[in-house]
């Protein structure tokens, strides 16, 4: 298991970016699949996905939500931080086995709050575009 990092408030600079790369392996689909048991046809049904015009199964945009929660709470800004909200805006499909880059920049401090508001996007790395993107604020607290 990942530690998380310790990122305080203060350390934090409008501009800053950061970035990891998630994997959607048959691990992560099928944990999806068993915790939140959402079997809609166009996820689990690659004919009817190919039908429909896709490449394959669709994959849960909540599976990049899930990611976007450990990157925050592992990644950046880490063990010091609560998510507030997300804005996030899905573009593309992400299919099983496509490698996606989340990117975050700081763009805004609210200092009164302690709240950073983060630009987030994940670009498909497999199928080279971008997949989502949005906006979340962090509440991030100084140790």
């Amino acid at each position: 298991m990942e530690p998380a990092r310790t990122i305080s408030y203060r350390d934090i600079v409008e501009g800053q970016a950061c970035e990891r790369e998630y994997v959607i392996t048959p691990a992560v689909y099928e944990h999806f699949l068993r915790a939140f048991d959402d079997r809609s046809p166009i996820h689990v049904d690659a004919e009817l996905a190919r039908r429909r015009g896709f490449a394959d199964r669709v994959m849960h945009g909540a599976i990049l939500n899930g990611f976007l929660s450990h990157f925050v709470g592992i990644v950046f800004p880490g063990a010091n931080s609560l998510l507030l909200s997300v804005d996030l805006r899905y573009s593309q499909p992400s299919y099983l086995g496509d490698t996606l880059l989340l990117s975050a920049k700081v763009v805004q401090k609210l200092e009164a709050q302690q709240v950073v508001v983060l630009h987030v996007s994940f670009v498909n790395q497999t199928r080279a575009y971008t997949a989502a993107n949005g906006r979340v604020q962090v509440k991030v607290a100084d140790p």
